[in-house]
């Protein structure tokens, strides 16, 4: 299977410019799409679909490029230059209603100040072909007291009692774009993530962050680097990663 380039998409890449939080309100708001003062920006909203509908087949991957914990007395002692062991649980999912993908990976002697190894090409959190309506991206940072074996069973623990899975199964029955549903699988991740944090910290292990950012199509799922130059701050990490849209031939 070939890849190439994406076809230009202008008002796509206007739009994303735009929080997906604020895009994502406005939709969802019978008032904000039935004021005559806003209909140039709804023409735009249907022409970056329409546009994204023209694309075609795509796969859509993501990848942190860097990622540094920063150490705050909250919960973590001070290094005075030792080393710690630190974990991160990260989730990617569309409107597809596939199950959720998640990828695991621990760092072992990583010092105060330093970033995780993540090697030239960064560390790959997922690829979906054909994304459906929107990408949510989770990272879950945690510093290590506990036998990472668990993890699995961690995880499975907290789908079921934030009930995850129904949720992606109802979302995936939908057959047109709803923003309010957006919201609800945000909402149901981040119970998830909540869930599964109670239960790691209940292990022993601190908690350090969570990335989280999600793109609708209309934004063309995010395309590029985040934040566009440097690292941005989440919580107690610094990091950065890249979104890639490629064509499928």
């Amino acid at each position: 299977m070939g890849e190439k380039k994406i076809i230009e998409t202008p008002t796509c890449d206007k739009l994303r410019e735009v929080d997906a939080t604020v895009l994502l309100r406005a939709m969802s708001s019978p008032k904000w799409t039935k004021d005559p003062r806003n209909l140039s920006k709804l023409k735009d909203i249907n022409r970056a679909r329409e546009e994204m509908d023209q694309v075609g087949d795509v796969g859509l991957t993501v990848k942190f490029e860097k990622i540094r914990p920063l150490i705050t007395s909250e919960g973590i002692e001070e290094w005075f230059g030792s080393s710690g062991e630190f974990y991160v649980i990260t989730t990617i999912l569309d409107g597809s209603g596939r199950r959720i993908e998640y990828t695991t990976q621990f760092f072992q002697g990583i010092k105060r100040g330093e970033f995780f190894p993540l090697g030239s090409g960064g560390m790959l959190i997922g690829f979906i072909k054909n994304p459906h309506w929107f990408v949510d991206i989770h990272m879950l940072i945690m510093e290590s007291d506990s036998d990472i074996r668990n993890f699995g069973k961690f995880i499975e623990e907290a789908k079921k009692e934030a009930k995850l899975d129904d949720l992606l199964k109802f979302v995936g029955a939908v057959a047109t774009f709803d923003p309010t549903m957006v919201s609800q699988v945000v909402t149901g991740v981040n119970l998830f993530l909540a869930t599964l944090t109670h239960i790691l910290k209940a292990n022993g292990d601190d908690y350090i962050a969570v990335i989280h950012d999600f793109y609708l199509k209309h934004q063309k799922y995010g395309e590029g680097r985040h934040p566009k130059q440097g690292l941005k701050q989440w919580q107690n990490v610094e990091a950065a990663y890249g979104i890639e849209l490629t064509k499928l031939t």
